[in-house]
């Protein structure tokens, strides 16, 4: 009885925390279409908050659908979260964009300047308002870290689904280093003095920064799994060796979404625009090296795995050498075969 009442407790706290974690993102959401409402006094705008509705329709969906409260794979409470941000965001940055160009042409400016508009507030709705002023980039930068903050923080709320302990603080922590190079990117980028007032390179690094928000929507390919060892039974090679395990999906999804664009990117300004810094040298170099490790480890990975089948078709005797492992379990089987017979029978008697 009292196993039973703790864990319907536990259920009900874990529904509660999930059912938190899509309240932060709704009044995050919620603040990000106030803005953008208040900057263009556009009310159709307000069209921006139909995936926060959908996020309460996806909160009763998701807990009568799943038993483990959550999806394996995706987690579409996050998704929606991010639509809904993430489109609020371009908007603001296209305001900046705007205001950088109007301040250019009234000033008879030959470049844009990064500090050329006026610390605003939000304007009250219903009496309600926000005592907080800042500059046009700054709402868009503000919005931008706490978006990835309660990405990680809602995750860390949400139920864990079919991720045990270990696995949800590994991926509580790839996602600590997501965010981080994701706001690193963003924010280096677009204060390049060549980037400024370039409307086409704004938008492929907005493009490359959204695209990269879609890791923090996968789930079980962002952490490794560990594989157990087969001492018996068939074993089928597949392409290298099993590419669908979670840790190859893994690299390959980081290196797709995120180190491969941002390396593109950099380089292209690195070229095409002459973009040479101390910052923009460190981190072309460190996207370089990351994306050369990931395939590094895919090909270790890869190895391992032929290595493993390779062992598990020659059985305990590899080329005349014994594999002492597997003659070793080997043994083990055939002497409980032959003793609980043995224990057997002196029961009896």
């Amino acid at each position: 009885m009292a196993h039973k009442c703790f864990t319907c407790v536990a259920h009900i706290f874990e529904k509660g925390k999930a059912l938190i974690a899509r309240v932060l993102f709704i009044i995050h959401g919620i603040i990000t279409v106030w803005r953008v409402t208040d900057v263009y006094d556009d009310p159709l705008l307000y069209l921006l908050c139909i995936p926060m509705g959908l996020l309460i329709a996806e909160f009763f969906v998701t807990t009568c659908c799943t038993s483990d409260g959550e999806w394996k794979w995706f987690c579409p409470s996050v998704f929606l979260y991010i639509v809904s941000v993430v489109p609020g965001i371009w908007l603001l940055q296209y305001d900046v964009y705007h205001a950088r160009q109007t301040y250019k042409e009234v000033h008879g400016l030959e470049e844009c300047g990064y500090d050329t508009v006026n610390e605003t507030g939000l304007r009250a709705i219903q009496g309600v308002s926000i005592p907080i002023e800042l500059s046009s980039d700054e709402w868009a930068l503000a919005l931008e870290q706490v978006l990835l903050i309660l990405l990680i923080i809602g995750r860390w709320l949400l139920p864990k689904g079919a991720l045990t302990r270990d696995q949800l603080s590994q991926l509580l922590l790839v996602y600590i280093g997501i965010a981080a190079d994701s706001l690193e990117f963003s924010l280096e980028t677009l204060k390049e003095p060549d980037v400024l007032c370039n409307l086409l390179l704004i938008v492929i690094i907005l493009a490359i920064w959204s695209w990269s928000l879609l890791q923090f929507c996968l789930v079980m390919t962002a952490v490794a799994a560990p594989k157990p060892r087969m001492a018996t039974g068939k074993h089928e090679r597949t392409f290298c060796g099993g590419c669908c395990e979670n840790e190859i999906w893994a690299l390959m999804m980081s290196v797709v979404l995120q180190d491969a664009p941002f390396l593109t990117m950099r380089l292209y300004l690195m070229v095409k625009y002459k973009v040479v810094n101390q910052m923009m040298l460190f981190f072309t170099c460190k996207n370089t090296m990351v994306v050369l490790l990931q395939f590094y480890r895919m090909a270790i990975l890869c190895m391992n795995e032929d290595d493993d089948y390779d062992d598990a078709e020659s059985g305990p005797v590899k080329n005349g050498k014994t594999n002492t492992l597997e003659f070793v379990e080997m043994i083990n089987d055939d002497v409980k075969c032959v003793v609980m017979p043995e224990k057997e029978n002196n029961k009896e008697k």
